[in-house]
């Protein structure tokens, strides 16, 4: 028994993920698209047909399991008689004290009696991804696998393989893929909202190497080539699918079961966001603004690897008018191409500081370089800030005070970095709380005094719940913390004499630091407070 068409997209209307009055639509560009109807709508929608199955579930009021929760109670499973699960996908699972019987079809009651007369006690229906809970009944390991699972999960065409990847990339909105060789095959997982999740299914050894070898011709690399890492680059089109390419950085390495392989994918959710949609607050944004526009200077954005400073920085430079100046950057790679600027990419031939040395030649007015690493790269940069410059970068240090420290230990002069530097920025991403099923409720007293406020405040937070829009996390997307640290005349001549970090804190005229912009995201109901614990400052 399996789910039918109707009803998924009837329960993705009563849901509100699927919109009545385009259904019509939508039913005619699949005819004309040869496509089949889901595909159209999930392409539609922007979202995985997991989706659906969480709205089926949602409807029946029943429990729906993701993935990573399908693990198998062994004790129940082996009371399950193995004629029964030769015949329905079922996979028994004990969670929070309940023991769930999680089915591909919501309605089917018999399957669940069954099951229950003969394990000898009640069971909950629950409901997963029916591609999902293939891959975890095969998972299993029992000998009573479904001959008819078995056979669905035949070895598959690289290139229908690889198109599959890349259409739920695109519908989970994910940044990166990674392929991850295991025991006996190759296990594929998606970084969503900063998260890894599972693709689904084990692939086998054979497709595991037809795999790569696709991967690796399209980006150029060496097929024939298996110890040693390489990198490449790559541009992707989804068979039949009208959406843009996407461009995509690959990089291989061998493992002990095999040869692993990530893709990153760039650009492709951070492309268009204007400084408004990072979520800077408004005094932040203003300030920052203010600064762009200045005619010469350094400004640096601050944190650890995939905090976004890259995507602050494209999102500072659109907003320059870039065809009344010349714009230069020297990137690593260059992650997303921008209309009117020259761009460069470091290479064996060409690294950060020879660029930006070639750069000054070229009578710029903005110099972005993607990050500052050396002391070579931190002198030229600061001289060419000091002779008319305004040059953008990124650093990596746990806070905006700390960039001053970093600076001064890379190499550079105190009075350089004194005279030149506009502003630091840090900032963080955190997940985002979904706004169609986050829940309100008033905040506890351990909760109120983390935020910094009176118990009796009566003040109120949000909690992640879980919904179709949201594949059941309770959270969709992301969303900045920041903090800025400006520059005025009394901090460059403490600066330049050599001030530490403490006394630059003490002297920093409106600092709001990460934990308290995180607060006030907590406060109004973007992020969850447990989400942005690691921000907080002891002490």
């Amino acid at each position: 028994m399996a789910v039918t068409e109707t009803t998924l997209i009837e329960a993705g209307i009563r849901v509100g993920l699927v919109e009545a009055e385009a259904l019509k639509g939508l039913r005619l560009q699949a005819k004309r698209e040869r496509l089949p109807l889901l595909e159209v709508i999930t392409r539609a929608g922007r979202f995985p047909e997991a989706a659906l199955y969480q709205a089926l579930a949602d409807t029946h009021r029943m429990p729906f399991l993701q993935p990573d929760e399908l693990k198998a109670d062994r004790e129940t499973l082996a009371l399950l008689p193995r004629t029964m699960r030769q015949q329905r996908p079922m996979l028994p699972v004990c969670r929070g004290g309940e023991r769930l019987l999680v089915l591909a079809d919501p309605e089917d009651r018999l399957t669940l009696e069954r099951a229950e007369r003969a394990v000898g006690q009640r069971l909950l229906p629950a409901l997963a991804d029916p591609r999902a809970l293939r891959a975890a009944v095969l998972r299993s390991g029992e000998e009573g696998i479904l001959p008819a699972l078995a056979a669905a999960d035949e070895e598959s065409d690289p290139v229908e393989l690889l198109d599959d990847i890349m259409k739920e990339v695109y519908l989970r909105r994910a940044s990166d893929v990674h392929f991850e060789p295991v025991e006996g095959g190759m296990r594929i997982r998606l970084r969503v909202d900063g998260r890894m999740q599972n693709y689904g299914r084990l692939l086998s050894l054979a497709e595991e190497e037809a795999l790569m070898n696709r991967i690796k011709v399209l980006a150029g690399l060496d097929i024939a080539e298996q110890r040693m890492a390489q990198d490449g680059a790559m541009k992707y089109t989804i068979t039949n699918w009208d959406i843009p390419e996407t461009d995509i950085r690959v990089a291989t390495i061998p493992t002990r079961w095999g040869e692993r392989g990530t893709m990153r994918i760039l650009g492709q959710e951070t492309g268009n966001l204007s400084l408004e949609d990072l979520g800077m607050p408004e005094a932040i944004l203003a300030e920052f603004r203010g600064a762009i526009a200045r005619p010469y200077g350094m400004i640096l954005v601050t944190g650890p690897t995939g905090s976004g400073k890259s995507t602050t920085l494209y999102a500072a430079i659109r907003e320059l008018k870039v065809d009344q100046m010349n714009v230069l950057t020297v990137e690593d790679p260059v992650e997303q191409p921008i209309e009117g600027v020259s761009q460069v990419q470091v290479s064996g031939k060409v690294n950060f500081a020879q660029a930006l040395r070639s750069f000054l030649r070229h009578d710029p007015d903005v110099i972005l370089v993607g990050e500052i690493r050396d002391k070579e790269t931190v002198e030229i940069g600061l001289r060419a800030a000091m002779t008319g410059h305004l040059v953008l970068s990124t650093l990596h240090t746990n806070d905006s005070v700390g960039a001053v420290t970093r600076l001064a230990d890379i190499g550079a002069e105190r009075f350089l970095i004194g005279s030149t530097l506009i502003g630091v920025m840090a900032q963080r991403l955190v997940r985002r709380l979904c706004r169609h099923c986050r829940r309100r409720r008033p905040a506890e007293p351990e909760e109120l005094h983390l935020l910094g406020l009176a118990v009796d405040s009566g003040a109120e937070i949000c909690d992640p719940v879980g919904c179709s829009f949201c594949l059941g996390t309770g959270f969709r997307g992301r969303i900045g913390i920041f903090e800025a640290l400006w520059i005025d005349r009394d901090l460059r001549m403490a600066i330049a004499e050599g001030a530490g970090e403490k006394d630059i804190h003490r002297m920093a005229t409106g600092l709001r630091t990460l934990w308290q912009d995180a607060c006030a995201k907590v406060m109004a109901g973007e992020a969850a407070l447990r989400e942005v614990l690691h921000l907080r400052v002891e002490g």
